[in-house]
């Protein structure tokens, strides 16, 4: 008993240090609290109009144009941090707005660096379901819009002699006032971007 006390303790010992070195590895050296910010955004179009297929059938669209100046910032002093498949797509009311989302470029944000991205969301939303088009006249009614712009993106975190990446997918909701119409668009900014889920990919 005493033999198998002595052996097992050094055991201990190691799978105890393993866990807590990388508890705090983890804690310390992992940016998970990376997040875009939106620092400014301009609504140009955001407008419901009737639209009739060739079938005949009338059916009602969503016109919008939506651009955004978004930045990343690592506060980190170790980690190097590679953004790949970036993308940004507009929701509106939990639907997908638009057939597909804004690609960005991939790019490595340095520790303590800023990196600014310029995502354009617009076109034509065809078919727009009763749901959304009776949310888009209350807030219209009501003077605001809520918007959800989410970012989708992999991070690579390089840790010799780890490397680990995750997919991300933020939310930044934007509330604007209803575009006059007259080429001033609505404006927003200062938002930062939350509700991140995240798993591990490699």
């Amino acid at each position: 008993m005493v033999s198998l006390c002595c052996l097992c303790s050094p055991i201990c010992n190691l799978i105890g240090t393993v866990i807590l070195t990388y508890s705090l590895w983890g804690i310390y050296f992992r940016p998970y609290a990376v997040r875009p910010f939106v620092d400014g955004a301009a609504l140009a179009t955001f407008d419901l109009f009737p639209v009739v297929h060739r079938a005949g059938n009338a059916a009602t669209a969503l016109r919008y144009d939506l651009r955004l100046n978004m930045s990343f910032f690592s506060d980190h002093r170790i980690y190097n941090i590679r953004f790949e498949h970036l993308t940004a797509g507009l929701y509106y009311n939990g639907t997908k707005i638009g057939p597909s989302d804004d690609t960005l470029p991939s790019f490595k944000l340095r520790t303590r660096r800023h990196r600014t991205v310029y995502p354009v969301l617009q076109g034509r939303a065809r078919n727009v379901s009763e749901v959304v088009a009776e949310a888009f006249a209350r807030e219209r009614e009501q003077g605001q819009f809520n918007i959800d712009v989410r970012v989708k993106t992999t991070l690579t975190y390089r840790w010799w002699p780890e490397t680990s990446t995750y997919y991300y997918e933020y939310h930044c909701w934007l509330q604007f006032a209803p575009p006059s119409g007259n080429g001033t668009p609505a404006l927003t900014g200062g938002v930062k971007c939350g509700g991140a889920k995240w798993w591990m990919v490699a």
